[in-house]
């Protein structure tokens, strides 16, 4: 029997970004922002969930079903058939799986809208998610999850967050791991798709030379047929077979404080991540860990890069990392370097670390890295990709969508003194955990390095 949905009024409201905001019947969160200079649209369809949300046994499978979509849809069955028709006017199309969302989003020219509209609720309402292409896609994402080892770069950032979040899926890689994905089945990926790929955990976000109105008249019909997919999909874990296994929620533990990973291989460079755990999202002294970051480590002209680059010439690469979840986050130093100089490259991050902990930052660092940040956002807000993946991520994650001028003001509002009391809370070197890849053997000098 079909369901009926309860009669809603659409709401709507101009936040402080001047976007507007429709909220369907059924759930669906309609979220659009007018660039009158622009002669493109971005589109995002996000989906509330990624990879914390999946058990051990499920592990990589918000991403399995990323690549599946593209395999075959309702109105595209042939492979590549949906993107074909998107790039058939110019435009591109793709996806991404994170930690807490999964993305579908599509670049077009104004006049492709609607095309590009349609093919997004191709893929996240109805992919066919056919057994043959479950077993053809696994071994193409087994190939992927071995490109992210075999490059150590990306690689150590994967063995920094096992390191710190053991044993939780904030620790795992999104894509899961070659054993993981070969033992997933298509009862599990359709059980994980009527789950979470329903309306309430849907928001749509258009930026660009679009019109709201007109937006909502192309998802007026997205639901169409579907009442009895929209009751049913909380029993459709029985019917397909096989339990939806419960939610680890919970926020993580973190290690304890001083440990080491080290991972060998026969590499000419070294990489290594430094870091410890960080803050939440929603906690007021992320704006000042954000800061705390451009001036260690990011840019030409932050301390790490004159430091080490510049001044001593022990590495080409080094940067500042961060992280914000729900409820925790991560917050660090990666560098890659001559694996012959590891211990004075280590040497070089702790002392920084410690001197940022001890000595007020000068004002001019501080202005420098006020400026600096707010610059960068305020020129990615020229794209139409970057406002709709503002707009989508906000209205997803955060209890409202903020303004740049919203969040150019807490980074005003940060001072010196802000700036070292989080400091000496979350940058302190005796809170480090390291992770290590290169032809490293052993981790005990580097684990005494840690100790001071």
């Amino acid at each position: 029997m079909a369901a009926t949905l309860p009669a809603r009024r659409p709401s709507r409201r101009h936040g402080p970004a001047s976007h507007e905001r429709t909220v369907l019947p059924g759930g669906l969160r309609v979220i659009t922002q007018s660039m009158p200079a622009a002669r493109s649209v971005a589109a995002g369809l996000f989906v509330g969930v990624g990879s914390r949300r999946e058990s051990e046994a499920e592990a990589g499978l918000s991403h399995l079903l990323e690549h599946l979509a593209f395999k075959g849809t309702a109105a595209h069955p042939d492979p590549g058939s949906v993107s074909e028709a998107v790039e058939a006017c110019g435009g591109t199309l793709n996806a991404s799986t994170d930690r807490e969302l999964t993305v579908y989003s599509a670049r077009v020219p104004a006049a492709a809208t609607d095309r590009a509209l349609a093919s997004l609720a191709d893929l996240v309402l109805r992919p066919l998610l056919r057994g043959a292409d479950l077993s053809a896609e696994k071994p193409v994402i087994v190939d992927e999850i071995r490109m992210y080892v075999d490059s150590p770069g990306d690689h150590v950032f994967s063995l920094f967050d096992d390191l710190l979040f053991p044993s939780h899926p904030l620790g795992r890689e999104i894509a899961g791991t070659p054993r993981s994905v070969r033992r997933a089945t298509r009862n599990g990926v359709v059980n994980h798709w009527r789950r979470w790929y329903r309306p309430p955990h849907l928001v749509l976000a258009v930026a660009g030379a679009v019109d709201h109105e007109r937006v909502l008249r192309a998802t007026a019909s997205w639901f169409d047929g579907q009442d009895a997919w929209l009751a049913g999909s909380d029993q459709a874990s029985d019917q397909l077979g096989g339990a939806v296994a419960a939610l680890d929620e919970t926020a993580p533990q973190p290690a304890p404080a001083g440990r080491v990973r080290v991972a060998f291989r026969r590499l000419s460079q070294g990489n290594l991540c430094l870091g410890m755990p960080g803050v939440s999202r929603e906690d007021p002294d992320r704006w000042a860990l954000e800061l705390l970051g451009a001036v260690l480590g990011d840019g030409m002209s932050s301390r790490l890069f004159v430091e080490l680059r510049e001044r001593r010439s022990l590495a080409y690469d080094v940067s500042t990392f961060s992280s914000t979840y729900a409820d925790c986050g991560t917050v660090g130093v990666h560098a890659g370097f001559e694996p012959d100089r590891a211990a004075q490259v280590l040497a070089a991050i702790l002392e920084q670390l410690e001197r940022v902990t001890q000595e007020p930052v000068r004002q001019s660092e501080l202005d420098r890295a006020r400026a600096y940040t707010s610059g960068r956002l305020v020129l990615r807000m020229e794209e139409t990709g970057a406002v709709a993946a503002w707009l989508g991520t906000g209205e997803s994650l955060l209890p409202r969508i903020l303004s740049v001028e919203e969040v150019v003001e807490r980074l005003d509002a940060v001072t010196i003194e802000d700036l070292l009391r989080v400091a000496r809370v979350h940058l302190r070197p005796d809170q480090a955990r390291l992770a290590m890849l290169g032809p490293f053997r052993s981790r005990l000098p580097y684990e005494r390095a840690l100790r001071g």
